[in-house]
């Protein structure tokens, strides 16, 4: 049975301290996928116990399998939204034959949207995100559906540069919680999500900038849901006419962040190109003996 019915069918024979528990799992389903025993007993004002014992009230035979049931209750809904995530609902009107013009007027909105950025990008905000990467040990990203493409793409980029660099797919909740655990001051999660936006990423990166974490945040307007108090912001516009993204621009300030790491990084640079050489020189050597 899902989590959600499950407590609903349970709530009118809660206590008063027990409904308040349920009522705050009932107004943070995605929260409750990553949030620790200690973190919501904080939140709730009720104690370990108390939270055991209402897990068990709700058909839960522990926290563990509460959580799982949450993890469950998220997936199901980005599975049944996932078919119409990626396209827009009619096509733009267009008279026959007249289909170049509108593949150009695509080109020309594209063209625009890139000029925009680059024109109103500013440098001293990409080289503090490059300096942020550059002191972390480890850099988490997290995004999801077609953002996922951008992480992944990230990633490459700072693994060249010997960056502990890691894309976490939010909807692989176990491997989630534990690179989250496992964050320490000084570490990065960069956080990337355009429209149709995807919660939980909100939720994982208000919890890691409550632990003191720096956040950088990629997405497609000031109004965008992922927008934290003290989260350092790229805008990216990503609209486009036959898809909800496009990913130009974002692929653009990804390779503008990557460059200025390589420029933070000075002498460390020539030191890591010289060594990559150098191993690439043994492997052929030994492959040719």
């Amino acid at each position: 049975m899902d989590s959600i019915i499950k407590i609903r069918d349970s709530y009118d024979r809660l206590t008063h301290k027990q409904k308040k528990i349920a009522d705050y799992l009932l107004a943070n389903p995605e929260d409750i996928c990553y949030i620790s025993l200690k973190d919501l007993s904080e939140q709730t004002a009720s104690s370990e116990a108390t939270i055991l014992r209402t897990c068990k009230l709700l058909g839960f035979r522990n926290f563990i399998e509460l959580k799982q049931s949450f993890r469950k209750h998220t997936q199901q809904l980005v599975k049944n939204l996932s078919s119409s995530r990626f396209f827009l609902e009619e096509l733009p009107p267009f008279a026959e034959g007249d289909q170049k013009l509108l593949l150009q007027s695509i080109c020309d909105h594209e063209s625009e949207k890139c000029s925009d950025f680059f024109r109103n990008i500013e440098m001293d905000e990409v080289l503090k995100a490059a300096g942020l990467i550059l002191k972390a040990q480890n850099i988490l990203l997290f995004g999801q559906g077609i953002s996922k493409v951008l992480t992944q793409f990230f990633e490459k980029r700072l693994s060249l540069l010997g960056i502990n660099a890691y894309a976490i797919d939010p909807e692989e909740m176990d491997n989630a919680q534990t690179r989250l655990a496992r964050l320490k001051k000084g570490d990065v999660c960069i956080a990337i999500s355009f429209p149709r936006y995807y919660t939980p990423i909100r939720n994982i990166i208000q919890y890691v900038e409550e632990k003191k974490i720096s956040v950088i945040v990629i997405t497609d307007s000031p109004k965008s849901p992922l927008i934290l108090q003290n989260s350092l912001n790229f805008i990216c516009q990503t609209s486009t006419t036959m898809f909800f993204n496009s990913l130009s621009v974002p692929f653009a300030l990804i390779n503008l962040i990557a460059s200025g790491v390589v420029l933070e990084m000075g002498p460390q640079y020539d030191k890591l190109v010289a060594t990559t050489h150098e191993i690439a020189h043994c492997i052929n050597k030994i492959s040719y003996d």
